[in-house]
């Protein structure tokens, strides 16, 4: 977890209270006439020289293309180029029955251009899942490589066993990330002082300023720097979030952060796919990052019971404290190692288990009972607590806890 990202929590969790299964639909959007008048409509399809599109109250038309603007043309002919939206149903990529060692995207995502438009400082790009818009051009090399690290995120969370379903917000058939040449822009935006990016769920969209992500302008024109392993790991957790978007009503939120700072640790591959060869390893160096002592291989945790039942107001209130933030997100990703791959036999069955009935709880008191009985599973908190340092220990990882109360009084007990 790049230290720069902490705020996301406190606009994660006011945003995303109360989210439930979504349906996805086409998106609406302005559409402009040849001689200026302006009605909302959904793009369905380009049939021969008609687009057929979708009116708010559900009825569908056929518009001659010679009566739109220019620039509307232009966008429903890059419709036919551009990866169809309909791939973004959550059945496209199934979830392993086990845990994937290593993927690599098959081919090179194909991006296509929507729009550059100079004068309105509008720039659309589009991926497979994604659609970036930006207020600057981007260089074909920035393009190429957020379409890597974007899709090969989506793949990933695809393809683990929890069988999480990435879908797009309710309305939206495609992810949206909008990306900020000026830090000012992205603040004015509702970005966060200090942050490297936010998912915010109320505006169904991962922002992102991209001073932060390693690149640099050459005249009007956005292009690569030598963006570091940070820059990467600070995207991937923010889009992991965007990936579990239609679950953040329903998970207990260390998991909300330990689900991302997971995918965080995982080693990306430059070419597009990650590796999960070598777990230990990887699970040792994220332990070493987030242990702002400079402890090594030690780390002091959280007490499991304060973690397993902090609410998204103490944990926002972690964020400005010296090292809270660290001691919180490290804790909450140890965790999450524990029951994917440490717990039980070891397959992750347990939390899978978990996640399947919080897919359909209502309410936190089936929240908790579910993690009760599935995580718990009969133990106490201390219980817990020593098969976790046993467990982690074997990893090459020594951990400690803190004494009850880092974040304030907790809200319940086992």
């Amino acid at each position: 977890m790049n230290l720069l990202s902490f705020p996301l929590l406190a606009v994660l969790l006011i945003s995303a209270a109360v989210l439930h299964a979504q349906t996805t639909a086409p998106a609406m959007r302005t559409w402009t006439s040849a001689d200026g008048r302006k009605m909302e409509a959904a793009f369905i399809a380009l049939e021969g020289d008609a687009v057929k599109v979708r009116m708010a109250n559900g009825s569908t038309v056929d518009v001659p293309l010679t009566r739109l603007s220019a620039e509307d043309q232009a966008f429903a002919k890059s419709q036919t180029a551009a990866p169809a939206p309909a791939a973004t149903t959550p059945g496209e990529v199934a979830a392993s029955k086990t845990w994937p060692r290593s993927f690599s995207l098959p081919d090179k995502p194909e991006v296509v251009v929507v729009k550059e438009d100079a004068e309105k400082n509008e720039y659309i790009y589009r991926s497979p899942h994604y659609e970036f818009q930006c207020d600057s051009k981007l260089g074909s090399n920035v393009v190429r490589e957020f379409g890597r690290i974007f899709e090969s995120t989506w793949m990933l969370n695809c393809l683990l066993p929890l069988d999480l379903k990435p879908q797009p917000e309710k309305l939206r058939e495609i992810f949206l990330a909008r990306l900020f040449t000026n830090k000012s822009d992205y603040m004015e935006a509702g970005g966060i002082e200090g942050s490297a990016g936010v998912y915010m769920s109320g505006k169904k969209a991962l922002m992102v300023p991209l001073q932060s992500l390693g690149v640099k302008m050459v005249g009007s024109r956005v292009s690569l720097e030598n963006n570091s392993d940070d820059d990467m790991a600070t995207l991937i957790h923010e889009i992991t979030h965007q990936m579990m978007n239609h679950w953040l009503g329903r998970l207990p939120t260390w998991y909300i952060e330990g689900s991302a700072e997971y995918v965080e640790l995982l080693e990306y591959k430059r070419n597009g796919g990650f590796s999960l060869i070598g777990l230990n390893r990887q699970l040792q160096g994220y332990a070493r990052r987030m242990n702002y002592s400079g402890g090594g291989k030690s780390f002091t945790m959280i007490e499991l019971e304060e973690l397993m039942n902090i609410d998204g107001r103490r944990w926002a209130a972690a964020l400005g404290k010296d090292g809270a933030a660290t001691e919180n997100y490290g804790s909450a990703g140890l965790l999450t190692y524990y029951f994917y791959h440490l717990d039980g036999n070891g397959d992750a069955a347990n939390i899978i288990a978990c996640l399947r009935e919080l897919e359909n709880v209502k309410t936190n008191e089936e929240e908790q009972a579910a993690v009760k009985k599935h995580l718990m599973r009969e133990r106490t908190y201390a219980q817990l607590g020593e098969d976790v340092k046993k467990a982690l220990r074997k990893e090459g990882i020594d951990i400690s806890f803190f004494p009850s109360g880092k974040n304030g009084p907790a809200t319940s007990s086992n």
